[in-house]
Order: structure tokens, then sequence, then C-alpha cells
């Protein structure tokens, strides 16, 4: 199998600032961040230097494995960039945060919470990377 790595790296800079700058707004600015920590029984998380940065090195990765998918699934199209994204979305973090909420046992409505935010991340992310190849 050849895979094709010549992506746009711009692109993928400019997704992942994107990324998290969704976070920033949904999690911080409209307060979905202080309700989560409330139903986990936490208090308001102010995220950090390193918070910031973790995000930032996880948003990168997550965007060059979009943009990679993207080319080398031929994606070209605003439909093909929104079904790529809710795809990602389905595969790893629905599944994947599903499991982590089974298992710790904690409240189905973080999931959601988490849902929204993780399957906006993703349809941008692709939308950016696929169309500015």
């Amino acid at each position: 199998m050849a895979v094709s790595f010549g992506v746009n790296y711009l692109a993928i800079i400019v997704a992942a600032i994107v990324a998290v700058a969704i976070g920033i707004l949904y999690y911080g600015i409209i307060g979905i961040g202080d309700r989560q920590a409330r139903m986990l029984g936490a208090g308001p998380a102010r995220p950090g230097p390193a918070q910031v940065a973790t995000g930032l090195i996880v948003s990168l990765v997550n965007a060059w494995v979009i943009a990679v998918l993207s080319l080398n699934l031929g994606a070209s199209s605003v439909v093909d960039a929104i079904v790529l994204g809710a795809l990602v979305w389905l595969g790893f973090a629905a599944t994947l945060k599903a499991a982590q909420v089974a298992f710790e046992r904690r409240p189905w409505a973080v999931w959601g919470m988490q849902a929204i935010h993780d399957l906006t991340v993703e349809v941008v992310v692709a939308g950016i990377v696929t169309l500015w190849r």
C-alpha cells in the first residue's frame, strides 16, 4: 500500500489553531467546561500553559492524520470533508470516549457535551485540510 504524505502543512497548522479556538470557545467562553466540571464533582478547570501546549500538539497530530486520510481517499469537496470528519469522529473519538464513560461510570451527559465539541472539531478540521490542499 502506497500512502502519500504530500499534505499542505500550512493548512494543518491553521486547522490545529482553529481546533484549539473551538475548544476555548466551547469549553471556556460558552461555559461547557464549568458545567462538565460540576457534573463530575470537580472544581472549574482553568487550563495552564501545559494544557494549552498539549491541546495544540494533539490538534496538530489530529489535523495531520485527517489531511493524510483526505489526500489518500481523494476527498475534495465540502461533502467529502463532512463525511470524513464525521467518520473520524465516529470511529475514534465517539467510540473511545463512550468506552471510557462506561468503564469510569461517568455521566453520559458528559459524553454528549464532549461529542458535540469533538464532532464539530473533526468536521471543521477535515474541511480546512480537504479544501485547502
